[in-house]
């Protein structure tokens, strides 16, 4: 089964020799860690060829200095992995280095190809042998193919654009030392190009990855396009598809992107602030305190205290060191994750009227623990607020929803999940108060709210997510 690819990618070009692009690709991807903690890869063109160097791990655990000084080069890109269902392992790892007939390609890819087991058939049928389970792997051999046919990068990626059906940002080298970045037709992921004081160019899953390495003015790709980073040339480009739909992830402004980044133009931070007051008058309640589930509900709670007049306070302290839970690929390890990551903190639960603001509740079960976690240091009532309309069908471009059945929105009502996860009351926001947050004159994708996709061929309710 094809390997979901949740991640997020780095690139840089320096047209400085003495340019140690691998070291800045670090410094990226540890401000992308966030979006995946498998494993992750760093590729460099050293004016010789491509050095793909991976491990399993943290970024600061795979790469240290000794072997990023191995690493010359002033062109890289790199690659951190979203763990998943039976899709870990060092042999999904990213970049994937591949040989064509003109040249050598390193590739780095995120997103989720909707139709892939398709694609895999077709490929496989022509003779075609796949080495992974990654979806990027089969990316590289429609470029391989498309570009023995076509004169340059752009027709060639108008071609394989035309074939795929679903979310995806890709970042390649060639080995002749350019840089190549591609945005998918309707925008799904996020994806930013910017350039520093000193001429290099960077590309980046987030704009915080840009302004970790000092980048202070980025764009956003457009999607469809694709530019091309090359000794020549320097930065340029051409709209390679116009796009007919654009939609971009709602879930990605509402909890996967880091909230200091800015995605088309709307600060993270700022859309969940606007959610957050828009619960409080939603659902409004009397308490005592409000109180975020940390990190990802406290911009969210922040609105809401704000908006309801209820005074803010962190009654629940993180433990750094263990990363999300709901990237956790077993449920097992999500539930014991929540009790290794947070710590109530009693002085402000006991015996006080709690508001627990959070980002979302996809299977309701990390909620519930930290329900749970309240009532034992003694809460007098918990009342939950979420800041993401009910999530109720499967997403098919990349977020990790994978089936009705695990979904609690698609099975329970609104009273049904709250008593499932013990709270008092429980208030959403909804698709209008969502959609008005974010702006963008309605160019979301909110399939996983509505179930009503926006692909070329439409799962039929009920369709396994075969990427998992």
């Amino acid at each position: 089964m094809p390997v979901r690819d949740r991640c997020g990618i780095f690139g840089v070009y320096s047209p400085h020799k003495d340019y140690r692009a691998a070291y800045a690709v670090y410094n990226g991807l540890v401000s992308l860690q966030h979006r995946g903690q498998d494993c992750c890869g760093i590729c460099v063109q050293d004016g010789k060829g491509l050095q793909v160097e991976t491990g399993l791990g943290l970024v600061s655990d795979v790469f240290g200095r000794e072997k990023l000084d191995s690493m010359p080069g002033n062109i890289a890109i790199g690659h951190v992995r979203y763990p998943t269902t039976g899709g870990g392992g060092i042999k999904n790892a990213q970049p994937i280095l591949m040989s064509f007939t003109r040249n050598d390609f390193a590739f780095a890819f995120n997103g989720n190809i909707a139709n892939y087991p398709a694609l895999r058939k077709q490929l496989m049928a022509r003779g075609l042998t796949f080495m992974s389970d990654s979806e990027m792997e089969l990316v590289g051999m429609l470029y391989s193919i498309a570009l023995n046919r076509k004169d340059n990068i752009y027709e060639a990626s108008r071609e394989v654009m035309e074939q795929l059906d679903g979310s995806y940002n890709l970042l390649f080298l060639d080995g002749d030392g350019s840089l190549y970045a591609v945005r998918d037709p309707q925008g799904f992921k996020p994806f930013v190009v910017g350039k520093d004081s000193k001429g290099n160019v960077f590309f980046a899953s987030e704009s915080c990855a840009l302004e970790a390495v000092g980048v202070k003015e980025f764009r956003d790709l457009k999607p469809g396009e694709v530019l091309k980073v090359s000794k020549e040339k320097g930065l340029h480009g051409k709209q390679a598809v116009e796009p007919k739909l654009i939609t971009h992830c709602m879930f990605e402004f509402l909890y996967f992107a880091r909230a200091d980044s800015v995605i088309e133009g709307r600060l993270n931070n700022d859309v969940r602030k606007r959610l957050g007051e828009t619960l409080a008058r939603m659902h409004p309640v009397e308490a005592d305190y409000v109180v975020p589930v940390p990190d990802s509900g406290r911009n969210f709670a922040v609105g809401y205290s704000r908006a309801s007049g209820i005074p803010y306070e962190e009654g629940l302290m993180k433990n750094r060191y263990i990363f999300r839970t709901f990237i956790m690929p077993e449920q097992e390890l999500r539930e014991k994750a929540v009790r290794a990551k947070l710590n109530p903190v009693r002085q402000i639960i006991d015996g006080k009227r709690i508001v627990l603001v959070e980002d979302s509740i996809v299977r309701g079960t990390t909620l519930k623990a930290i329900v749970q976690l309240l009532r034992k240091a003694g809460a007098k009532e918990v009342h939950v607020r979420v800041g993401c309309p009910p999530v109720i069908a499967p997403c098919y471009m990349g977020m990790d929803f994978p089936t009705y059945k695990e979904l609690a929105a698609a099975n329970y009502s609104v009273e049904e999940i709250r008593k499932m996860i013990g709270a008092d009351t429980l208030g959403y926001t909804d698709l209008k108060a969502l959609g008005e947050a974010i702006g963008l004159d309605g160019k979301l994708c909110m399939a996983c709210l509505t179930g009503k996709y926006p692909l070329k061929h439409t799962p039929k309710k009920g369709t396994p997510i075969t990427c998992c």
